[in-house]
């Protein structure tokens, strides 16, 4: 499905952007990883040597300069950026606004938001020059507002916007821009809460998917390779929730 075709995955190191990486790898892509975990990176490209269709770099995507001395590696050794997974996320602050420090604020913004900005604002560049692409933008159902989450949720929600901006702006150079809004996936993140909650709150949370089951990092990734691929070619501008039904509510 992605035979000669180059994909970017950020934040590609773990969880959900790990499974995405592995299932572009395994549908013949040629995968990109950038984190900002050194180890993790070294543990991947070690894992993954004689895989010629992989490397992992190390990359702060909300460093300007570090986002483009990436992107510029990559051109040097392929021709063209034909995807992009915006994946990199952290979530520092479960708080509402009066108890929400402006470090975390930024924290949050700059790195899940301004990441795909700058991130973006690099693919498109290749992209453009071979009018093709698919950048797929990973939101959460955050996004629609969720209770004590006021950096995250603004973050996500913005994403939203970001992307229907983009496929706006780059639909007629056949360059397709879509979202995906996850529900609750035990990632690394996500069980570091789920310890922390009672036993009641647990039961609602899966109670709040009416499929009654959390979701797992393949689910986001089956949907993310749908996206970028050709069988997706006349869909872009989308926000699609992959939630068990969360979003019902």
């Amino acid at each position: 499905m992605f035979s000669n075709k180059t994909i970017v995955v950020t934040g590609g190191s773990s969880g959900i952007g790990k499974k995405i990486t592995d299932e572009i790898l395994a549908a013949k892509g040629r995968v990109f990883v950038l984190s900002k975990n050194e180890k993790k990176i070294i543990s991947l490209n070690k894992k993954y040597i004689s895989n010629k269709k992989f490397l992992g770099i190390q990359c702060d995507v909300s460093d300007e300069n570090d986002v483009k001395d990436a992107f510029n590696f990559i051109n040097k050794k392929t021709n063209h950026i034909y995807g992009l997974v915006n994946n990199a996320g952290i979530n520092p602050s479960r708080n509402d606004i009066l108890n929400t420090s402006l470090a975390d604020w930024e924290d949050t913004i700059n790195t899940n938001l301004k990441g795909a900005f700058l991130c973006s604002k690099q693919a498109i560049k290749s992209m453009k020059k071979n009018s093709q692409g698919s950048i797929v933008n990973i939101s959460s159902v955050a996004a629609f507002g969720m209770k004590k989450r006021v950096a995250y949720s603004s973050s996500k929600a913005g994403m939203i916007g970001f992307t229907k901006s983009l496929a706006r702006d780059h639909a007629s150079k056949n360059i397709r821009v879509n979202c995906i809004c996850p529900g609750y996936v035990p990632t690394n993140l996500v069980k570091s809460y789920l310890t922390n909650l009672s036993a009641k709150e647990k039961k609602d949370l899966f109670d709040r998917h009416p499929m009654g089951k959390l979701g797992s990092p393949e689910d986001i990734a089956f949907a993310t390779s749908f996206l970028l691929s050709n069988r997706a070619k006349w869909i872009t501008g989308i926000a699609l929730n992959v939630d068990g039904g969360y979003s019902i509510f």
